[in-house]
């Protein structure tokens, strides 16, 4: 079979490949076509690809300007360009990620979660303990601001609700730059995600020792359960994350190290990505709420109904409902 034979048999399947590029170019993405029509699309791609290169390889090719050539290679290229560019934004995306990436994913790490939820218990109640029994393990942990602060019968946090404005932003910034540092520290093997884990539990743990021997308990946990309902079970959340990163280093299985801490990585990036709202929330109830002058009990509630809020919210959301099924995030 000579060079124009074989282009007059072919020129059949670039048509098909035409209408089907058409198609998308008017639907405006491979995701609108059937799965009949996405596996045409695939034979018809590189079918195309392989003619592109054979007739390349003919006596055509030494015409830089042959019409076949040019007619055949700009159609691969506006196939490929819309098989593999990036699907356009939406504002909607977020929303189901939210509502349905997060929780799902959450869901698929609670070993994880659960693990990071222990190791910060433990800590915190080990400084607890231990600050209630030895004074000069406290002056480790806790700064000589609150410490002095609190022997003198104040909370060092009175001054955050004057400027609820300002502190707002910066707390949201802090929390999430703090979060997003307990999921990388993954990449050292875990280590530093436990170390992280550990000192946020000593921290508040010797805090709280410190409030309850100068009768400041009440006032101490009604600041931080109001926001930390949501802002402690980020960082906890986070440290799932950065624990999924460490066992994947630390135990690829059949797989390269690289390639599993690659696919493994995706979890714990929607993990770190669905704490940003938590935090921004946090931020905002931390600067504006905790450290208002309304009564204790209030903020009792406030944090209970946070919190239950939010159990329910990570338990039920994204869950698949009968006849539908959730997409691969």
């Amino acid at each position: 079979m000579n060079i124009n034979e074989f282009i007059e048999e072919r020129k059949d399947e670039w048509d098909k490949l035409e209408r089907v590029s058409v198609k998308m170019r008017t639907l405006g993405s491979s995701h609108a076509l059937d799965r009949d029509e996405l596996w045409e699309l695939g034979r018809l791609y590189t079918a195309a690809i392989s003619d592109l290169a054979l007739i390349r390889s003919s006596e055509l090719a030494s015409d830089p300007n042959n019409e076949v050539i040019a007619y055949l290679n700009g159609l691969v290229i506006r196939v490929h360009e819309m098989i593999y560019r990036k699907p356009p934004f939406h504002w909607s995306s977020i929303w189901q990620f939210i509502t349905r990436g997060f929780p799902s994913a959450l869901r698929k790490s609670y070993g994880y979660v659960l693990v990071s939820t222990a190791i910060f218990i433990l800590f915190g109640a080990a400084g607890f303990f231990v600050g209630l029994s030895e004074p000069g393990f406290l002056e480790l942990l806790v700064p000589d601001s609150i410490i002095s602060k609190v022997e003198s019968g104040e909370v060092w946090f009175d001054d955050l609700f004057a400027a609820a404005p300002l502190a707002s932003g910066f707390l949201m910034t802090h929390n999430i730059s703090v979060t997003f540092l307990v999921v990388a520290a993954g990449l050292t093997f875990g280590v530093g995600t436990v170390y992280l884990l550990a000192l946020n539990g000593l921290l508040i743990g010797s805090v709280a020792a410190v409030c309850l021997k100068h009768g400041l308990s009440a006032k101490f946990w009604s600041f931080v359960l109001p926001h930390g309902s949501l802002e402690i079970t980020a960082i906890l959340i986070a440290g799932g994350a950065g624990l999924i990163l460490g066992h994947a280093l630390i135990d690829p299985g059949p797989y390269r190290r690289g390639d599993y801490l690659s696919v493994r990585g995706r979890l714990a990036a929607r993990l770190a990505m669905g704490c940003v709202p938590l935090l921004v929330l946090a931020g905002i109830i931390e600067a504006f709420f905790s450290p208002s002058p309304l009564p204790a009990w209030t903020k009792f509630i406030m944090a209970g109904l946070l919190f239950g809020s939010l159990m329910a919210f990570l338990t039920v959301a994204g869950r698949s409902q009968p006849g539908k099924t959730i997409p691969n995030d």
